[in-house]
């Protein structure tokens, strides 16, 4: 009995609400006053009990004077409460998710470690329905299985990097501007864009050559990072189209330009 008492308390029954439910199964058809007799407890507590597990659809009031209650089958019973548990675990979920992100949105995210790097840029393309956009020295075959996927979405990839990567077999869009520094094999960084939504920006170089990065929704940061990646490939085009030099009549001298 205690047992049961129990399991149906993991059902969301109080203590009070599995006794009576299991004394009007043993019992058949009840008054309130025999319920509360065999229960051992006062008619006043047991009445508004009651009525609470009737309105749930836990109990059947047939009519009558005096009121008379009897036990919903359990093979009625459980399966119902089993649906109700999972429409309001679903409604729960989309809620809580929806919070989670309004609260995430403008913080940011810290990263260590090449492995952290490498799994929670897999996440962020998992996540993508719309648009990618990659700037990194990253094997991309790291990234094989993602951008499958992807691709089956019709979600579409783009790809910036001043290495010379291998992307064969990959359906991407991949735009290099080789720079002999930036070897295959030797990550060094990872920025990422997906839908316009969220950022990775991670790297490591020689005297920190610990990957650290950082994830966010912050807008700013995910335009900054994208209009970075599109402006590589746009001074790209610009390169590759005749009579175009690069030189100090379109540089500011700066300290980014010296590095």
């Amino acid at each position: 009995m205690e047992e049961l008492i129990t399991y149906l308390c993991n059902l969301h029954f109080t203590k009070l609400e599995a006794q009576i439910y299991v004394t009007l199964l043993e019992g058949g058809e009840l008054t309130g006053y025999q319920i509360a007799k065999k229960i051992h407890i006062s008619r006043s507590s047991v009445y508004s009990v009651l009525d609470s597990m009737h309105e749930r659809g836990i109990l059947m009031l047939l009519p009558g004077e005096p009121l008379v209650y009897k036990a919903e089958k359990p093979d009625t019973l459980i399966p119902k409460l089993k649906r109700q548990f999972s429409e309001n675990a679903d409604v729960a979920q989309l809620k809580l998710k929806n919070i989670a992100k309004d609260s995430s949105q403008e913080q940011f995210f810290n990263l260590k470690g090449l492995e952290n790097v490498i799994a929670k840029a897999r996440e962020l393309l998992l996540q993508a329905e719309k648009e990618v956009y990659m700037n990194t020295d990253f094997s991309l075959h790291l990234f094989e299985k993602e951008f499958k996927i992807l691709k089956k979405r019709g979600v579409r990839v783009i790809v910036f990097s001043f290495a010379n990567l291998n992307c064969s077999g990959l359906d991407i869009e991949f735009y290099s501007h080789y720079r002999g520094e930036c070897i295959e094999g030797h990550p060094t960084r990872m920025m990422l864009v997906t839908d316009m939504n969220v950022t990775l920006v991670a790297d490591a170089y020689e005297d920190r050559p610990e990957f650290l990065g950082t994830v966010t929704q912050n807008s700013l940061m995910v335009s900054i990072i994208a209009e970075h990646i599109h402006n590589d490939i746009y001074l790209l085009r610009l390169k590759e189209k005749k009579n175009f030099v690069f030189d100090e009549t379109i540089t500011i001298d700066t300290m980014l330009e010296k590095r």
